[in-house]
């Protein structure tokens, strides 16, 4: 085997790398190269379709295999908060699942309470003295699989069917905004003020036998997906805007789907230190 002077330490910068990152890329097969595809390959049979949801309120319908967005779906942002600061006082929401961080001199303190549980819970008073009054609507809408179009939507207010004919392939998805505001009991005042959305699912049993592993950046759209069973990388993809929650269609409507999120660093380093195992396994061989 041939020597080379930068190999010692290029290896030992790659081990390190190997046993911070994750556990995935130890299992990885060396001879496949990472898999970045926009292909317009079709589930396989007995796949099921994922959805994603962005913090701009795109509902995305793609291949979990290949990464290929069928169809998208473009509805209110997930997240809606004031743009001013208020000093002493602002909420900072998160938009997966609205838990509340209150700023205080530029710390985070989260809240032992969510916008839902809030919404739930209004009108109330806190013994600060602030009042809390909240309000949740909820809407249905019937949509294609195939093609992402609405087909009827449902309401409290109203029911629209844009398709006069019945879709027996529809799924129904449910989706509920919640709304709080906050009062200052002196002043009368308003305080703050959001609006949160989300989607009814349902929550996936440990059990499942759901064959892939999704990685999500948390500063942006990227998403980094890994075969479960071999940890080699399928695709790298970036929609743009933030993940905020990923869903199964089954066939009682959506399941929630787990996903990891870290920092952008990290998955460029995840998708770095697989390449240089692909490089280095290939230069290896030849020697």
């Amino acid at each position: 085997m041939k020597y080379y002077p930068w190999s010692r330490l290029w290896l030992l910068n790659v081990t390190l790398s190997l046993l911070i990152l994750s556990p995935f890329i130890l299992a990885s097969d060396l001879t496949e190269n990472v898999i970045k595809t926009d292909s317009q390959s079709p589930l396989a049979p007995g796949e099921r379709q994922v959805f994603v949801s962005t913090l701009n309120g795109e509902l995305l319908a793609m291949n979990p295999r290949t990464g290929h967005i069928k169809w998208m779906l473009k509805e209110e942002p997930v997240l809606r908060v004031p743009v001013t600061v208020q000093h002493g006082y602002t909420f900072l929401p998160d938009p997966q699942d609205g838990s509340l961080y209150l700023l205080i001199e530029g710390r985070l303190k989260k809240m032992p309470f969510t916008i839902p549980q809030l919404v739930q819970a209004s009108p109330c008073k806190s013994s600060d003295g602030v009042l809390y009054a909240g309000s949740k609507k909820d809407i249905w809408f019937a949509i294609n699989p195939t093609t992402g179009n609405k087909v009827e939507t449902l309401s409290e207010a109203t029911a629209e069917r844009v398709c006069p004919a019945s879709n027996e392939k529809a799924v129904f998805i449910g989706r509920t905004e919640y709304q709080i505001s906050m009062f200052d009991a002196q002043s009368r005042s308003k305080r703050y003020n959001a609006t949160f959305t989300d989607y009814s699912s349902h929550v996936l049993p440990e059990d499942v036998t759901y064959p892939l592993q999704h990685f999500s950046s948390s500063s942006d759209g990227r998403i980094i997906t890994v075969d479960g069973s071999t940890g080699r990388i399928l695709w790298d993809r970036d929609f743009g805007n933030p993940i905020v929650a990923m869903y199964l269609l089954q066939g009682d409507g959506l399941h929630r789907l787990p996903f990891t999120v870290i920092g952008r660093e990290t998955l460029d380093s995840l998708v770095e230190v697989s390449t240089l195992l692909l490089f280095l396994f290939n230069n290896l061989s030849a020697t």
